[in-house]
């Protein structure tokens, strides 16, 4: 067990009909100067559903919220918990001593994070990252990496749309990289309630968009990929 200073950096929202909503939240480690992703302290590998958090800790005001500055005490996650996952995995220990001390601008939370943004995608999750003729990417399964990463892109650079599939909407994004695409979904709480006008429009406003990105975990219909997504949007 260890006490961990984490910026919230990464809320993203998940959710079917079935099991309702559910979050995963990340965070920047002030003090080692890296991406950590506490975990609920039931959290089972072999229970996706366990993994993620409901809306008790998550949202304006609660404990998770992007921005804030929290003091946690976390433990190492299992050893049958899969890389590259678990190298930011710890778990949540509900009966420890936890609070918020203070939220900041996402200006700030940007500047603090300075140290864990990414040159590219190329040189992102360790340069691991593999593009598809889709213009999707992965990582592959049980790849020795990091899960979490940022960049920074000129607005001009990236543009959010929807996929409608029925009465399903699905944002997603394209970054341009040196005249090569990539298209990520946006699982990204904010960004989603933000929709893909209002955050175009957000992007035309700034001066540089501070993009989080994240891996999905390993889906039965592709149990050897983890598939790359956005899981914050900061326009400055």
């Amino acid at each position: 067990m260890a006490t961990y200073n984490l910026i919230i950096t990464d809320v993203t929202q998940y959710g079917n009909s079935y099991y309702g909503i559910r979050y995963c939240v990340a965070g920047w480690d002030i003090d080692r100067k890296r991406m950590i992703r506490p975990e609920p302290p039931e959290a089972n590998a072999a229970v996706e559903l366990s993994r993620f958090w409901d809306s008790k800790y998550v949202g304006p005001g609660k404990l998770f919220e992007v921005g804030n500055v929290v003091q946690l005490e976390l433990r190492s996650a299992p050893n049958n918990f899969p890389f590259p996952h678990a190298t930011e995995d710890r778990m949540f220990l509900a009966n420890e001593p936890h609070g918020k001390s203070r939220k900041l601008a996402l200006v700030d939370v940007a500047a603090a994070v300075r140290a864990g943004i990414s040159a590219s995608l190329q040189a992102s999750f360790g340069q691991q990252l593999v593009r598809k003729q889709n213009r999707k990417s992965f990582i592959p399964a049980n790849t020795k990496t990091n899960s979490l990463d940022a960049i920074e892109v000129l607005p001009a650079d990236i543009h959010f749309f929807e996929n409608v599939d029925g009465n399903k909407r699905k944002l997603r994004a394209l970054i341009d990289q040196d005249g090569v695409e990539y298209d990520f979904s946006v699982p990204a709480e904010a960004a989603k309630a933000r929709g893909a006008d209002g955050l175009n429009l957000d992007v035309k406003n700034s001066s540089r968009v501070h993009v989080r990105l994240g891996l999905s975990r390993p889906m039965a219909s592709d149990p050897h990929s983890c598939a790359t997504q956005i899981n914050g949007v900061y326009c400055l």
